[in-house]
């Protein structure tokens, strides 16, 4: 090392703990959990198929990525360094043409770890070869596991399934709409009842929604996004909706996700003026804000009031949920975002200067923070992934799971949180977590000694 490379005397050892989120792959992992009939094939390892473990009976209780049938719907090509002097063409097209001809798979995904990558097999074009073979979707999801994260991952498979699928032949009209970029992270309730929500809503709006990128489809339904003279972007899938309207012709309205109260009216608003339906917005909020307005009378001022709230998580659920809290008469005191900076643009502007934020840190750094930021500011609540979950204890905080990953908390009914729908079930557990964190702090007082 330098000289001048040295750390000077007394200061912090470098933090080299790993980052607070997880791979590209588990990001591809999500999306094949979200359609019912695809199978991925990784071009790497045996130890990519162990990563199903983030999500399938941790994340997911009703995952089917394994099966004890043996036909699981992760696969790989069991690749080691000794293959990779040689061409392997070959070999990758045999296994992905077996993977694509059985039976239950209704298309493939194949993508590939780093050290395959770099050997420059041309991907596209066993895709292309093998769809044409076997009559299957085949689509290539470029590896970039070096470069992004599970969000990543997540977003490029959309990408690549709007790049690659046959949309052609496909009757637009401007009242026909697909959502792309719904993040759905597993089929349990909350991600059902949500899904169900958004369809209500846009059919209140007069509108017919043929698709929704993603929601637990099988691979065939995914063209009906033909269909579609308008494509509502969310965050999740943006670049996705610009490669669908670049093909087909869609316009596209960027919206930001409906979660939360205001951010679910802004969106109803802003889809009443772009598409004409603005009576029918108007009749839709009268109906639901009558509906749930009442229902926060006795909480705003007994349970949230003067609250301060910490959030760990990705960078667009915080955005509601900052004014959720400044409704419910709280402040979102931090955020910490466990994401790479390109996901954060515009983030600043939206949470305001009395957020403070830490992005995308390392653990030992995260900890760290954590643990100062909870007890010099007296947050009563954090809002958390599992991957904070136990670092910071206290009989007066409350912590509620949520988010990807939430190996703890899990929904096998319907309960949704976004939409109006979404709203009091939020509101709900945000209010329970804080009663109970009240039960624990006086149990100790009176009855721990």
């Amino acid at each position: 090392m330098a000289e001048a490379d040295r750390p000077p005397p007394g200061a912090p050892p470098e933090d080299l703990s790993q980052r607070v989120t997880y791979t590209f792959l588990v990001g591809v992992y999500l999306a094949t959990n979200a359609l019912e009939d695809a199978v991925t094939l990784v071009e790497g390892p045996d130890c990519v198929h162990m990563k199903t473990q983030y999500v399938q009976g941790n994340h997911d209780w009703l995952s089917t990525l394994t099966s004890v049938s043996g036909h699981h719907r992760i696969a790989n090509t069991a690749l080691h360094p000794v293959q990779m002097t040689r061409s392997r063409e070959d070999a990758i097209r045999g296994t992905l043409a077996r993977v694509a001809s059985h039976a239950t798979t209704g298309g493939v995904l194949l993508t590939s770890m780093p050290m395959a990558a770099i050997t420059g097999a041309d991907y596209e074009r066993i895709c292309r070869d093998v769809q044409a073979d076997t009559g299957r979707n085949v689509i290539h999801v470029p590896g970039r596991s070096l470069s992004g994260d599970w969000l990543d991952g997540y977003q490029e498979t959309l990408v690549a399934l709007a790049r690659q699928l046959d949309l052609s032949g496909g009757s637009p009209a401007p009242d026909r709409v697909a959502v792309i970029g719904y993040l759905m992270d597993r089929n349990e309730g909350d991600h059902r009842a949500n899904l169900r929500e958004i369809r209500r809503l846009l059919a209140a709006l007069g509108l017919d929604p043929v698709s929704i990128w993603l929601e637990g489809q099988r691979f065939g339904d995914l063209a009906r996004v033909r269909d579609a003279g308008t494509l509502l972007a969310f965050p999740y899938g943006r670049k996705a909706a610009r490669w669908i309207a670049r093909r087909t012709g869609a316009r596209v309205i960027e919206c930001d996700l409906p979660f939360g109260l205001p951010a679910t009216e802004g969106l109803v608003r802003r889809i009443g003026r772009e598409l004409d339906r603005e009576e029918e917005a108007r009749r839709l909020l009268d109906a639901e804000l009558s509906r749930i307005v009442p229902a926060l009378e006795f909480v705003i001022p007994f349970v949230f009031q003067h609250r301060r709230v910490g959030y760990v998580g990705d960078p667009f659920l915080v955005r509601g949920l900052r004014e959720t809290l400044e409704l419910l008469g709280s402040e979102l005191s931090f955020a910490v975002i466990t994401h790479p900076r390109h996901h954060l643009a515009g983030l600043a502007e939206a949470l305001g200067p009395a957020t403070e934020r830490l992005e995308w840190p390392r653990f030992k750094e995260m900890i760290a923070f954590l643990r100062d930021r909870v007890a010099s500011r007296n947050i009563h609540l954090l809002i958390t992934h599992s991957g904070a979950i136990g670092l910071v204890t206290g009989h007066s905080l409350a912590t509620l799971e949520f988010g990807f990953p939430s190996f703890h908390t899990h929904c096998l009914a319907d309960r949704p949180f976004l939409g109006f729908g979404g709203v009091l079930s939020f509101v709900d557990a945000m209010a329970n977590a804080l009663r109970m964190a009240e039960v624990a702090q006086w149990t100790e007082r009176y009855w721990g000694k």
